[in-house]
């Protein structure tokens, strides 16, 4: 009881200074997505279902409906991919992180992501939907940004991962704010859909008015 006491004693006092000590690593478990070696294959039998860049959006959502089904050539028990966990894009020209949530049984994610899976004794204090949004913002952003190597084929390292600030604001506080992000992807989708549907209209009028006139 009094070594359970003093877990949370430290805990508490981590936290207390949390806003300008907190790094990633701090609070996380991060490693290099599955290695699969050249193109992911696509089985019709495949039992494991595989996340890749193209199945991710910037607004940090996975595209189940896309991902490929392969087969795993290994012996090793793969660490599969938990709800909670983020995906971190490490490899391209856009570095942004998804929130992996009712996630498919058997499924991994590519290399060019970094898995970053909350340390157990943070799970309490940290909304997983809160950290994948902070890590989408202009600070984390600018810091990735100005730490990317390479010309055309950009990369951040994991240390350089490891080492982004992060800020843990009150778990409500958290909360809400990333129901406000929630809430704007939707808006943001109706928006688009409109927006497609006003088009769409306007090429058929067109299309009406051009080929029917008489000259």
């Amino acid at each position: 009881m009094a070594e359970h006491n003093q877990d949370l004693t430290l805990m508490n006092a981590k936290m207390h200074q949390a806003t300008e000590e907190l790094r990633l690593s701090d609070i996380a478990d991060i490693r290099l997505g599955h290695p699969f070696r050249g193109t992911v294959k696509q089985y019709d039998n495949g039992d494991v279902n595989v996340v890749q860049v193209r199945d991710t959006e910037p607004t940090g959502e996975i595209n189940q409906y896309t991902m490929v089904e392969t087969v795993l050539n290994t012996k090793k028990q793969p660490d599969w991919l938990q709800n909670g966990d983020v995906l971190f894009v490490a490899k391209g020209a856009k570095h942004y992180s998804v929130l992996v949530e009712q996630v498919l049984e058997r499924t991994v994610c590519s290399p060019h992501f970094f898995v970053v899976r909350l340390k157990p004794e943070f799970k309490d204090v940290i909304v997983p939907d809160f950290l994948c949004w902070q890590l989408n913002q202009q600070p984390a952003q600018r810091y990735f940004k100005a730490t990317a190597e390479g010309s055309m084929y950009l990369s951040i390292r994991r240390q350089v991962l490891e080492n982004v600030p992060i800020k843990v604001l009150k778990f409500e506080k958290q909360k809400q704010l990333s129901a406000m992000h929630r809430c704007a992807v939707r808006e943001q989708k109706v928006l688009q859909k409109l927006i497609e549907n006003r088009q769409q209209q306007l090429e058929a009028i067109a299309i009406h008015a051009l080929e029917s006139s008489c000259v």
